[in-house]
């Protein structure tokens, strides 16, 4: 239950949780269109879980494919966790046989990150930029 209050808290940027979605749904298709239908359907119809929603509702599509899948939801898990990694850049590993596991992982990649791509040029070129205008000064006073 605790994760998830931490999925209705964090507030995801739309392509974020664009990518969770999407990912997600790119790991059932890989099972066969029909498969994955009959899976989304099976977790609407019982657990209530809308896609589009996702990653909320996150725990709700767990139990559904533990239920439907069992041990087999592995693979899922594991292809989601591919599937992310080439997306966002990032190494995700499932480490367990839930999604909710993985989507924490891409929180916690996605909270480590800068903001904006200038913050981290800006740190990593502030030093530099200060050491040349002091060699700059030096050399004006010279």
């Amino acid at each position: 239950m605790p994760s998830r209050n931490l999925f209705r808290l964090v507030h995801l940027p739309p392509d974020l949780a664009a990518q969770l979605r999407e990912s997600v749904d790119e790991a059932f298709q890989s099972l066969g269109g029909a498969t994955a239908e009959l899976l989304l359907h099976y977790a609407r119809q019982r657990h209530h879980v809308d896609m589009k929603d996702l990653p909320r509702g996150i725990d709700e599509l767990d139990k559904a494919l533990k239920e439907m899948l069992g041990t087999g939801r592995r693979i899922v898990v594991n292809h989601c966790a591919e599937i992310l990694s080439r997306r966002i850049g990032k190494d995700i590993q499932a480490r367990t046989d839930k999604l909710s596991d993985v989507f924490r992982q891409v929180l916690k990649v996605y909270r480590n990150k800068p903001a904006k791509p200038e913050e981290e040029v800006t740190s990593l070129m502030g030093d530099f930029e200060n050491e040349e205008e002091s060699l700059l000064s030096q050399t004006e006073i010279e």
